[in-house]
């Protein structure tokens, strides 16, 4: 089995995958069209980490096309529009899209957030995404339900069957993807090796680390760390725009961690987090929380708890240490990159076998 995943490394899920499918002896290539200083690129081919030009397009083009026809199947993670060559000066849009429905490939893809994320859904159930949005969401220009629409359309045309994190299932349209497959954001566990918050430490480190400040609810944090410092005695610290690696030796430090409070589901720096043993505050929405197993151990905090939610971590050392134990069992469970691997190679065998099927049928 050939696997290609590409063309988006959010949170490093290109690199994490295709290194776990190697491990487990499976052909893998990933390709990803940019770089961040928050990614990990080890086992991807990156085509530019700088600005979009002529040149980059033309070899992301020839990578793109090249290992596509390389490929058993492909995993791609975000949207079309990841790539969108646009080459220059022919102009050519959606060629990424033309060259996937020509080959005719098998394949699967794993939407992430604001690539499939509906506002008016969100709206409805989550009224602090509702403020959010309406207030310097990062993302308000780029999330709608149309853009979700499109997205999908464009996949189920090219026979693609979405990958589900929970948080996402809930966008998805079920006429036009009934078979769906679920999985777990992936964490490296061999390189999060935990070290649990000491139940006799008096002056905990909090972190947060807000790639959207908006969007994670930074206000609100800052303001409760404040009002907090005048009655307890931690450390305070907020990570942006860090090198990975820096980023997460400040997370093994930490002894408690807080993730996003307006989106209503974790992501992958709360897995982190937990795999590093530590106690992680996030929102969970009463809705999205229903499809999480019930041993999750995040503390769930919203704009108008997260004071409260903090406070109980801060005041109760051997509370910090009991649910960064959970959360690193956690991890364990459901995250493990070699667990995710496996299952994702029973899947691709799957989608495999249905794109045969279908194509046996077409053909008479």
């Amino acid at each position: 089995m050939k696997v290609l995943i590409l063309p988006n490394n959010i949170a490093s899920e290109i690199s994490h995958k295709v290194r776990a499918l190697r491990n487990l002896g499976v052909e893998a290539r990933g390709l990803a069209v940019s770089s961040s200083v928050v990614q990990t690129g080890d086992e991807v081919k990156i085509i530019s980490s700088g600005k979009r030009d002529y040149l980059r397009d033309v070899r992301a083009a020839y990578y793109f096309y090249k290992w596509i026809e390389w490929a058993d199947i492909v995993h791609w993670i975000w949207s079309f529009d990841a790539v969108g060559f646009g080459i220059a000066p022919f102009k050519l849009r959606k060629i990424d899209k033309r060259i996937v429905k020509m080959f005719d490939k098998p394949g699967v893809v794993q939407w992430c957030g604001s690539d499939i994320r509906d506002p008016e859904t969100d709206c409805r159930i989550n009224p602090f995404y509702r403020r959010a949005f309406k207030n310097g969401y990062e993302y308000a220009g780029f999330e709608s339900r149309a853009n979700s629409v499109k997205n999908q359309k464009d996949f189920a045309e090219v026979g693609f069957y979405p990958l589900e994190f929970i948080g996402m299932e809930h966008y998805i349209d079920r006429e036009l993807f009934p078979k769906r497959f679920r999985i777990w954001q992936t964490v490296a566990l061999s390189e999060h090796e935990p070290k649990f918050p000491s139940a006799e430490n008096r002056r905990p480190l909090v972190v947060h680390s807000p790639t959207a400040p908006v969007a994670k609810g930074t206000k609100y944090v800052l303001e409760a760390v404040e009002r907090l410092k005048t009655r307890y005695d931690f450390d305070f610290r907020l990570v942006q725009n860090t090198e990975r690696r820096e980023a997460l030796e400040v997370m093994r430090e930490c002894d408690i961690f807080i993730d996003q409070i307006i989106l209503g589901a974790h992501g992958v720096a709360a897995v982190e987090a937990m795999a590093f043993g530590k106690p992680v505050i996030c929102y969970i929405n009463e809705q999205i929380g229903r499809n999480y197993p019930p041993e999750l151990p995040i503390i769930n905090a919203d704009p108008e708890t997260i004071g409260e939610k903090l406070e109980l971590l801060l005041k109760d050392p051997a509370l910090r240490r009991e649910t960064g134990l959970k959360g690193r069992e956690y991890a364990e469970k459901y995250h493990d990159e070699t667990k995710i691997a496996r299952s994702l190679v029973e899947i691709y065998r799957e989608v495999i076998e249905l794109h045969g099927r279908k194509a046996a049928e077409k053909n008479g």
